[in-house]
């Protein structure tokens, strides 16, 4: 059965990309959705494998379509959700004025709102076996662990799986690193399994407010946290960490200046007893967690990241 779906991609954090492509039944849809922006490219097709290697995503669109009598080859499904998320670059084009990553975040949410099934998040073999090791771990009652992954190991979806896998209410990131809050939050808003949580920047003003109000309504939230010193840092902790919710943790990067005294010391202080605990690394396991009482821990290195997709 032929398919309708949309992409986004970018060059940089500036402006993306959106727009749609028909699949015809039998083709991958990500392979042939990459087909269309390579030939989008012209004579800069030079660029193309800087441009995958950021990531262009796709989102199949052919339940929507069809509620909006337009699914069709020559329909402009693109156009009709361009105008729920705004910033389009002038008037006509498929240049939108946002990041890849916030246009993505707003993709999948309007998409879900609007009764389109977003795409199933799968976990590389890898993945998996390091997910149930943690989920093992934290149901036999550690509730601090390490976890020091490789890059390229996917660090992101596979701690949202943790997340879920152990039913976590609020899911709060913290990371002294401010782009990893849009990367993760981009990177998992586009999938089913994590439709139900809503995702909150505390740095904003009404966030108390608005994750009173994704409660209120019955969903989870992911809350981003930064550690960079500021003086209402202690103020978002004792918020985040007074509600009575199933609660975890997770500090990324945290070799990168989250180990330190400074922003570690107030996550100790602020944590309850059964809050679930994720340190990620990719390096440096040993500083990541110099200033905690690790339960228990996993690794992945990338020598068995190889072998691991090689034997695949």
């Amino acid at each position: 059965m032929n398919r309708m779906y949309c992409y986004l991609w970018s060059e940089d954090d500036a402006e993306c990309k959106f727009g749609q492509r028909w699949v015809k039944s039998g083709l991958d849809p990500q392979t042939d959705c990459e087909k269309r922006v390579r030939e989008s490219l012209g004579v800069r097709k030079d660029i193309f494998p800087d441009i995958r290697a950021r990531g262009i995503q796709v989102w199949d669109v052919t339940d929507f379509a069809k509620s909006v009598k337009m699914f069709d080859m020559k329909a402009k499904v693109d156009d009709h959700i361009r105008k729920h998320i705004g910033f389009r670059k002038g008037t006509t084009g498929e240049v939108h004025t946002i990041s890849q990553d916030s246009m993505s975040i707003r993709v999948s949410k309007f998409l879900s709102e609007n009764g389109q099934a977003l795409i199933s998040a799968g976990l590389s073999t890898d993945q998996y076996e390091q997910a149930e090791k943690v989920v093992d771990a934290y149901n036999n009652g550690s509730r601090t662990i390490l976890s020091e992954l490789c890059a390229r190991f996917g660090k992101t979806i596979w701690s949202s799986a943790v997340a879920t896998e152990t039913e976590q209410e609020l899911v709060i990131v913290a990371s002294y690193v401010k782009t990893v809050f849009a990367s993760f939050a981009s990177d998992i808003a586009r999938f089913e399994q994590f439709k139900e949580y809503v995702h909150v920047d505390t740095g904003q003003e009404d966030y108390q407010k608005k994750i009173r109000q994704a409660f209120k309504d019955g969903k989870k939230v992911f809350a981003y946290l930064s550690l960079c010193g500021g003086s209402k840092r202690q103020e978002r902790l004792d918020f985040l960490f007074s509600l009575r919710k199933r609660r975890m943790l997770i500090i990324d990067e945290a070799d990168f200046g989250a180990h330190t005294e400074n922003q570690s010391l107030p996550l100790q202080d602020a944590r309850k007893k059964s809050d679930f605990i994720l340190i990620m690394t990719g390096t440096n396991s040993d500083r990541a967690a110099s200033t905690w009482n690790v339960d228990f821990m996993t690794s992945k290195t990338y020598p068995e990241l190889l072998v691991s997709k090689k034997a695949a």
